[in-house]
C-alpha cells in the first residue's frame, strides 16, 4: 500500500509581525482509518442491510489535516 508523506519546513516568514503571528497549512485527501476509506459501514435496519455514513469522515472516506502554527517570542 502506498503512503502519502509531506514534510513541513517550519521557518517564520518575513510577514510575521504584531497581529500576524499565526499561519495555517492544510494537507488534503488522507484516507480515513476509521472506515478504511469506505465512507460507510453496513448496519441492519428492520432486517435490511443499509449503509450508514462514517461518523468520522461523514461519508467522504477521506480526511483533511489543518495545521496551525503560532509564533511566540523565545524566553531566554
Amino acid at each position: 500500500m502506498s503512503a502519502k508523506s509531506d514534510i513541513i519546513k517550519v521557518t517564520p516568514s518575513e510577514f510575521v509581525g504584531v497581529g500576524n503571528m499565526k499561519e495555517t497549512i492544510t494537507s488534503n485527501g488522507h484516507l480515513c482509518r476509521y472506515c478504511h476509506g469506505n465512507g460507510f459501514f453496513w448496519c441492519e435496519q428492520q432486517r435490511e442491510r443499509v449503509k450508514k455514513d462514517c461518523p468520522v469522515c461523514k461519508g467522504s472516506g477521506k480526511l483533511d489535516a489543518v495545521i496551525t502554527i503560532e509564533w511566540k517570542p523565545s524566553k531566554q
